[in-house]
């Protein structure tokens, strides 16, 4: 039954096979490794702690019996009880090896085998035993030391972990354990009035060393999470692996449990470091002044063709219906002019009398009034979306005629501009399209953001070196900023030791930063964020190019009222001489009649 047991609890925690390690009867081994086989779990027998094998590819689970005088818990290593392995222990007490040089994160359960049988009081040559099987956990604070906790049971009908979520909880609180942040000094110096832990909170100038607070404040959050205590650590240097005075160095020798700044992801650090969490405070990316969309049509053409049809075959229909009610001929004649003057919000005198033609007067009144909602709705949403416009990804900057230019960073350089990247085909189509020459491509801030002034050229530069350089821009211009974005925002994370016992723990608590949106808000506090546009509160200003077009239609419209007024008195003019002329005919007939009588 024990074994069944045990079999059981190493499927619980999914290990690939089992190692046990014991200096048993060579026998006995051989009869446990064929009975743990038969519950289909693999296993390997040994007296060499050496076993363990430093390669992990997957979980391993070790099973440690406790025998009188045996010193092999002694012999294995600190690393054999990080996370990665599920150690099993049967015995009665806590070995002493527990207690000192034990990983915060190891992972190790108790089988106490007492409890397997109990003798009977009322005959002691029978033993009873249990139906159940408790398992303890065995948590280990690198101050407390080693503690016994129940944690789940093994009964006919399966593993049960019953107390899983205090075992978590455990694990979660450090009960104020010093923690250390290894931060970089940055540009701290003597100037600054207060210490150097006054500074990495200070947000009374935004964009310096945002890097440095970002990353300090993330991690301060995660420490108080963990309910640990923190202990900054001020840092010379910040990525050199030369000396030990960089942030980078006491985070690869483990001498520290995290970053207190961001440090880029990059290949020969994956082997050094673990990320805890991405944090990206900068805007790195092309910067450049947009044209104005062209608006010149909005206030002729608000509605699509479509809808302009539709809108002249309600109106025939209302106009057909307003004549055959109308009972007057004016009425009659006026059924057009009368239906076309409500649909423009004008007083339309041709009401009907009757009360199908009154009827019909407000069915066309209420299509009137939301046809004028609609109209007045269009404008307004072509003004808001007539802002600044331009090309929002690389392939459009690259077809557009923007000219480009970039900031002289060796980052930018080396990772960009002045290397194939055939994984970023879009930066490429950018490079093929507009990079001809490198001479005048590089500029330091001053003249890029001279270039972004004159509106012709995108600058490509970190957004915390030019945003001081933007007070250049006039209300206008800052109104038409746009940005083309290269860097991705999770490039660079906070750090800790490459498989450390704070690894896992840390983990979990930048995702608890994402989870409750701590993280975006600590990165709204110290991103440097665009100059305000005063100018457009709720859209731009109408300029005379948006209206040309209906002033020319109004004048063309004035021009043709003009035409058609001449033309009516010409008409007037010649029915009324033709009248005349008809009417001194007829009198000259009377005469003659009148003279012949």
């Amino acid at each position: 039954m024990i074994i069944t047991a045990v079999a059981a609890f190493f499927k619980y925690k999914i290990v690939s096979s089992i190692i046990i390690l014991t200096c048993g009867n060579e026998f006995e081994q051989i009869r446990l490794v064929r009975q743990l086989s038969l519950e289909g779990m693999p296993a390997t027998a040994s007296c060499d702690p050496g076993i363990l094998n430093d390669e992990h590819n997957s979980l391993q689970g070790v099973l440690y019996f406790i025998r009188p005088n045996e010193t092999l818990l002694d012999e294995t290593s600190q690393k054999h009880f990080a996370m990665w392995y599920k150690w099993l222990i049967v015995g009665s007490e806590v070995p002493s090896r527990l207690n000192h040089r034990i990983r915060y994160d190891a992972d190790i359960a108790l089988l106490d085998p007492q409890q397997l049988g109990a003798v009977d009081a009322t005959d002691n040559t029978s033993v009873a035993y249990h139906e159940s099987i408790f398992f303890e956990d065995l948590h280990v604070h690198l101050r407390d030391g080693a503690s016994r906790h129940p944690w789940a049971v093994w009964t006919p009908a399966g593993f049960q972990p019953l107390y899983e979520i205090e075992r978590i909880r455990r694990r979660h609180d450090l009960k104020r354990y010093p923690m250390r942040i290894a931060t970089p000094i940055g540009h701290y110096d003597d100037s600054y009035n207060g210490t150097f832990a006054d500074y990495v909170v200070d947000n009374s100038k935004p964009g310096r060393d945002s890097a440095i607070r970002c990353g300090y404040g993330a991690s301060s959050l995660i420490f108080e999470w963990l309910q640990a205590e923190e202990v900054l650590a001020p840092m010379e240097q910040w990525s050199t692996d030369a000396g030990n005075t960089s942030m980078f160095t006491r985070l690869a020798q483990g001498t520290a449990e995290i970053s207190g700044a961001i440090l880029r992801m990059q290949t020969v650090r994956l082997s050094k470091l673990d990320y805890v969490i991405p944090l990206w405070p900068f805007k790195v990316g092309f910067t450049y002044v947009a044209e104005r969309e062209s608006s010149s049509n909005m206030f002729v053409i608000p509605f699509t063709g479509t809808t302009w049809a539709a809108c002249a075959a309600v109106t025939l229909v209302l106009a057909l219906a307003q004549r055959a009610t109308a009972k007057a001929d004016s009425e009659k004649e006026g059924a057009l002019v009368a239906v076309m003057a409500t649909w423009l919000q004008q007083d339309a005198s041709a009401v009907p009398e009757g009360a199908s033609g009154r009827l019909t007067f407000m069915v066309l009144s209420v299509c009137s009034m939301l046809v004028y909602a609609y109209y007045s709705s269009a404008i307004v949403s072509a003004l808001m979306s007539a802002g600044s416009s331009g090309p929002t990804t690389l392939r459009a900057l690259g077809d557009s005629g923007y000219r480009l230019a970039s900031e002289d960073y060796d980052w930018i350089r080396t990772h960009m501009f002045d290397v194939y990247i055939p994984t970023w085909p879009e930066m490429e189509y950018l490079k093929r399209k507009k990079l001809q020459s490198m001479a005048n491509f590089y500029m330091d801030w001053q003249s890029g953001m001279q270039l972004v002034k004159s509106g012709t050229t995108a600058y490509h530069a970190e957004y915390n070196h030019v945003y001081s350089l933007m007070s250049v821009l006039s209300d206008d211009q800052v109104c038409k900023l746009q940005y083309v974005d290269t860097v991705p925002p999770v490039m660079t994370w906070l750090i800790t030791t490459s498989r450390g016992q704070w690894t896992n723990i840390l983990r979990i608590g930048g995702d608890w930063l994402l989870e409750t949106g701590l993280a975006k808000r600590m990165l709204s506090r110290w991103q440097l964020k665009p100059p305000p546009c005063r100018a457009a509160l709720l859209a731009e200003q109408v300029s005379y190019g948006d209206v040309a077009p209906l002033i020319i239609l109004t004048v063309g419209g004035f021009i043709a009222s003009v035409g058609v007024l001449f033309l009516e008195r010409a008409v007037a003019k010649w029915q009324s001489k033709k009248k005349n002329k008809f009417s001194d005919d007829k009198i000259q007939e009377e005469d003659s009649i009148d003279l012949v009588i």
